[in-house]
């Protein structure tokens, strides 16, 4: 009976051991988030992994546990006294409805014009302003800063800010 199971992998080898399952015929669920990074002031997308050391695996247990607790770039398969723990599919289908075809969780974003935010990374990391609007498709937000009794619009990634309640 297949079930299915977290596995944990060796630091940032996720993609190998997804890999190497799926070539030995291993149902492999492996969700990524997308975020931003600013590196010497330019902001530049990255795929990271969702889960980082992690990844979810469909397999019977009688049957191949020891193919996927072998495979090239896992630690082990997550369990209790020495044997491996399944996990409810309902969890794993959660999670899949937020990912898109290329297996990336889109945020669920609710912001709405004059909501308080605080930058989340970036040369403004941590200063709070007012959400004003979305500016684009790829996810860009336009936010009005008070700094030093001067009005400044910035626009920024989505990932970059976060609402305060």
């Amino acid at each position: 009976m297949k079930s299915w199971y977290v596995i944990q992998t060796k630091q940032k080898k996720e993609e190998a051991a997804a890999h190497h399952l799926m070539d030995n015929a291993i149902e492999v669920f492996f969700p990524k988030m997308e975020t931003y990074s600013v590196v010497y002031g330019k902001s530049r997308k990255v795929i990271k992994s969702l889960f980082p050391n992690y990844l979810f695996a469909r397999f019977d247990p009688f049957e191949s546990y020891r193919l996927v607790n072998w495979a090239h770039g896992v630690t082990r398969v997550l369990g209790y006294e020495g044997a491996p723990s399944p996990i409810d599919d309902e969890v794993i289908e959660i999670i899949k409805r937020r990912v898109d075809e290329k297996c990336v969780v889109q945020k669920a974003l609710h912001f709405n014009a004059k909501d308080p935010i605080r930058i989340t990374s970036g040369p403004f990391k941590d200063l709070i302003g007012i959400f004003e609007r979305w500016v684009s498709e790829e996810g860009r937000v336009r936010v009005l800063l008070d700094l030093l009794n001067y009005s400044a619009n910035v626009e920024l990634h989505y990932s970059q800010v976060e609402k305060l309640t």
